[in-house]
């Protein structure tokens, strides 16, 4: 089965998507000979879907391919809302470009970088639990931990030989055993927290959708609630899985860096210095500026 979607211009797929071929195996997302791959669930049931770019920055057009194939109207609009919720913007493009010309950094990496749009995970739960996964630890360790976590919990597709692995549903972690979340390398506070977190989801105590209803403010307090859940987490989830580019995890190690090398001259930088630099040069889009400096610095660094 294949479709066309079109997101807003401009939009770069290569760059957009490519950060998941940085770490090998980085599941679920996987970007292979310009394809983006992965398993998501269309209803109830896992579809493996590969997207390509058949259009142009200035005009975008992805070409959708699923496995099983996806042919009923109702599961194919499902699919199509889905994937505009991860590749559309939520913020005026136009207008963050327009700011970030006034600051000569960000005016050169803007002009290397436009078309770039961060692919948000198609829900909270699952940005939630990526942002449990990246507490306190390295990238590089998260991704690995993240990735066992998906093989072992995430339902399946397999095609031409290989297995695919869908995000696990808050259904299948909440029976997932502490020895098991051990085993793919959590520790034991994380895989609490993940298997009560999914548990209070999966039994509809506490209704994700509602957060898109709230303010910054309102979400972060909603999730600190949950145990092993901070302010750094919640404005990750804000960020990146609510597209709420106003909101910024300044204690990140990866935003410091970046910020620190753009605009302190590499010297150690605090999470204020971030938040006060970012928010008064580029709000009301200090989260998608820290992204573009992020991307920059691993841009710069892999092409070196």
């Amino acid at each position: 089965m294949h479709f066309i979607i079109r997101p807003e211009s401009p939009f770069d797929f290569e760059k957009s998507v490519q950060m998941h071929s940085r770490f090998k195996n980085s599941l679920p997302d996987l970007y292979e000979d310009g394809a983006y791959v992965r398993v998501l669930h269309v209803g109830r049931k896992p579809v493996l879907v590969s997207i390509t770019s058949k259009g142009t920055v200035g005009r975008p057009r992805l070409l959708v391919d699923t496995y099983p194939p996806v042919s009923n109207k109702a599961e194919i609009g499902s699919l199509k809302k889905t994937l505009r919720s991860m590749f559309e913007p939520t913020f005026d493009f136009d207008h963050f470009y327009a700011i970030a010309k006034r600051d000569a950094t960000m005016r050169t990496i803007a002009r290397k970088l436009r078309g770039l749009r961060p692919v948000r995970p198609p829900t909270i739960f699952e940005s939630v639990i990526i942002a449990i996964t990246e507490q306190q630890i390295s990238l590089h360790a998260a991704i690995a931990i993240r990735s066992r976590l998906v093989e072992r919990y995430g339902d399946t597709v397999a095609r031409d030989a290989r297995v695919f692995h869908a995000f696990p549903t808050p259904e299948s972690l909440t029976k997932a055993r502490l020895a098991g979340l051990r085993k793919v390398g959590l520790s034991a506070t994380k895989a609490r927290c993940i298997t009560e977190f999914s548990r209070r989801i999966a039994s509809h105590e506490f209704n994700l959708n509602r957060l898109t209803q709230m303010d910054n403010s309102q979400v972060v307090t909603e999730l600190t609630k949950f145990r092993g859940i901070g302010k750094w987490t919640a404005e990750y989830v804000l960020v990146r899985g609510m597209g709420r580019v106003n909101s910024l995890p300044a204690d990140d190690l990866g935003i410091r860096r970046a910020v620190s090398q753009a605009y302190f001259k590499s010297r150690r930088v605090s999470a204020e210095d971030v938040r006060v630099t970012l928010t008064r040069k580029f709000a009301p889009y200090s989260g998608i500026a820290a992204f573009y400096l992020m991307y920059h610095l691993f841009w710069e660094e892999s092409s070196s």
